[in-house]
This record gives C-alpha cells, structure tokens and sequence, in this order.
C-alpha cells in the first residue's frame, strides 16, 4: 500500500500552476499598488505534486526558519504543536473582537477578555472607540464595557459597518434589504433592496464623504452607491455570488471576493485584474498594500506568498501595525499568530472555544482593532 503510494507520488506531474499562480498575483497586486511589487516567493517545484496532507507540511517547511524541523510549526494538520493552553497576551498592540453563541467578547493586548453582551455579531468603529453589534432583530452601539449607547428594532439585523475613518455612518442588512443610519443612531433609512447577505463595505474617503458604499444583490451583482443620495454610481454582474467585498485603503480599488475569482475593480468599475482562486476569505492590510487569502480552506497566502498551511482554517485578520495576521482554525481549535513582516515566526493558543462561549462551540473572527483613539469613534 505505502509502495503504491509512493509509486504513484514519484509518477505524478502537475502543470505549472505554481507558476500561474504567481504570475496572476503579480497581475493582481500591480493592479492596486502603485510600487511595482516585489517578486513573489515561490514554492519548490515538487510542492504542487505532492498529497494535499504532505502539501501542508511541505509548504510550512518552505517558509521556516533555517534549521527548524516542521513539528516546531505544524503538527500533521491537526493543530499547532506546544501552543498555549489560553491566550495570555497578543503579539502586537490592539483588541481581537469574536462573536458566537457565548456572544460578542473583545480581547485586549494583555490577554485579558470582556464579554461585549449577547450579540450574535459585531464590527469595530474606526478608531475602536465603539462595537456595531446585532442579534435577531436589534442593532446597537457599545463601548468597549459593553454599555449600550443606542440601540433600534429592525426585522433580521446582521453584518454592521462603519464608515472610515470618521465613523458618522453605520450599514447594515436587515432581512434582504440595505440601510443606513447615522453614526449616533439617528436618521436610520432604507438605501437599497434585493440585496444578498453578504456584508457592506465602505469605500474609505475623507472624514466628511462623499459616503460610498458597495454591497451585493441577490442577482450576482456588485453595486456601488452614494449612502447620503441614494445614486448609483456604477454595477458589475459576476457569473457567481461574491462572497466578500472590501476596499482598499486608500479607496482607489475594489476587491471582490469569489468562490472561483478574486476580482479587483477601479474606483469608477473598470475591473483591472481577475485571480483565479477558490478563496474562502480575504483580508486587505491596514496600508492596503498586501492581500490575505485563505484557499481551499487549508492555507494562507500573502500576496502569492503561502504563509500558513493547516486543514479547516476559516478566516485570517491583520493585526493593525501589517506585521501579523491572525489566522482562525476552528478544526484545531486554535488562533494562530503568523508574523507577516520580517523573520516567520508562529505563535498559537489552544482551547479558543471555550475561552468565549460555554457551549464549546467556536466563535466568528470579527477583527483586530487599534487602540482606542480620536473623537469620533
């Protein structure tokens, strides 16, 4: 059996899609960046024609240190070797904020946790000021205790998003319909209908507007509109449902997430480049330089970079200095802490269900924030 396998291992030969894929990545990232981008770190040739389980451990092993064996890293796919038994402390500054079925709870840079309240999901204001939390048919804002500085009754309330970087707008989904309402809880109206439960998201411009937001119809398409006008500003129709959308930090690119594509647009709707990938979840850096991809759910890349590798990893956060990314791997019930910027280091902590809920039962990854600062929130 193990001759066979092996026999087969040395007899197979992939196409080049290590090389494709690095090329797209090219193509994708010169699209948003300005700089031309640094070449992109490729795999040893004999990594595409490995096993998916030896693929994991092979990729890890690229990115080590030099002399580090691959248990120091990653265990056969089931989680982190040695990691810690709960989480005493975040590698960078900033507060981890999850939700589930034990609730909206933030994490501080000291390891310390604080349960936020009974809410079922939630999104950090601009400057970590206030949490947009909701749960069934409420929408509210709380501080970082917890307290509830106003709170409105809507039919099916999910996914909240502040405007950055003044926070004087907050959208949300209630049912299949898209509304806003003003960062202090009034104003609150309907903005569009017919739309999927995919999350808004605010293209980042100065503190006063113009207030533009982009959000997914149930018909495969991407929209983008004035919050404050209603007016639509331009459209694009996809073959399949996006799953996610962001803007780039300097709100000049749209980065539209498929279960097949990765598709990046201009400002005005002119789409600039497609990376085709079976991405599950992306993150933008907070410079807005480097994209975060979790493929095939089974490993991080980083600008055509793999990062991390493990089976059943779900979403990734960057820390708010770029230099980490928080990997969240509900298979391994793990955090894993990935430093993206200078020397590979990886840093895990185990029994992360049980930290935030009672049940057991693994919480949503909903961002890792900045400290508290600026009055706006």
């Amino acid at each position: 059996m193990r001759t066979g396998a092996r026999h087969k291992l040395r007899e197979f030969r992939a196409p080049d899609e290590v090389g494709a894929e690095g090329r797209a990545w090219t193509v994708v990232r010169t699209a948003y960046l300005d700089r031309e981008p640094a070449p992109a770190r490729r795999l040893r040739p004999r990594l595409a024609a490995l096993t998916p389980a030896l693929a994991v451990i092979a990729a890890v092993l690229v990115l080590s240190p030099a002399g580090a064996r691959v248990g120091q890293i990653i265990t056969h796919a089931l989680g982190v070797r040695h990691a810690a038994p709960a989480l005493s402390s975040l590698p960078s500054e900033g507060r981890v904020l999850v939700s589930g079925p034990g609730g909206t709870w933030m994490a501080a840079a000291d390891g310390s946790t604080r349960r936020l309240g009974a809410w079922s999901q939630a999104s950090w204001s601009p400057h970590g000021l206030y949490v947009a939390v909701a749960a069934g048919n409420r929408l509210a804002a709380v501080d970082p205790r917890g307290d509830i500085q106003w709170a409105i009754t809507r039919p099916r309330v999910s996914d909240p998003r502040w405007y950055s970087p003044s926070g004087y707008r907050v959208a949300y989904l209630s049912g299949a319909t898209l509304r806003v309402i003003a960062g202090d809880g009034t104003g609150d109206r309907l903005l569009a209908t017919h739309v999927a439960y995919v999350a808004p998201a605010w293209r980042t411009g100065a503190a006063l507007g113009p207030y533009e937001l982009a959000y997914v119809t149930n018909r495969h398409q991407v929209v983008v509109r004035d919050a404050d006008t209603a007016r639509v500003l331009w459209t694009a129709s996809l073959r399949t449902r996006p799953l996610q959308v962001m803007w780039s930090g300097d709100g000049r690119r749209l980065v539209v997430v498929t279960a097949h594509h990765v598709r990046t647009f201009a400002a005005d709707g002119a789409l600039v480049a497609t990376l085709h990938v079976a991405a599950s979840d992306a993150a933008l850096s907070p410079d807005g330089r480097s994209l975060a991809l979790v493929l095939n759910r089974d490993q991080v890349v980083v600008d055509g970079r793999r990062l991390f590798a493990g089976a059943g990893v779900r979403a990734v956060s960057w820390s708010p200095d770029g230099r980490w990314l928080l990997v969240d791997w509900p298979a391994a019930d793990q955090w894993v802490f990935v430093r993206a910027a200078g020397a590979p280091r990886v840093a895990a902590v185990s029994r992360i269900a049980q930290q935030f809920s009672a049940r057991g039962a693994f919480p949503q990854l909903e961002g890792w924030c900045c400290a508290a600062r600026g009055p706006a929130g």
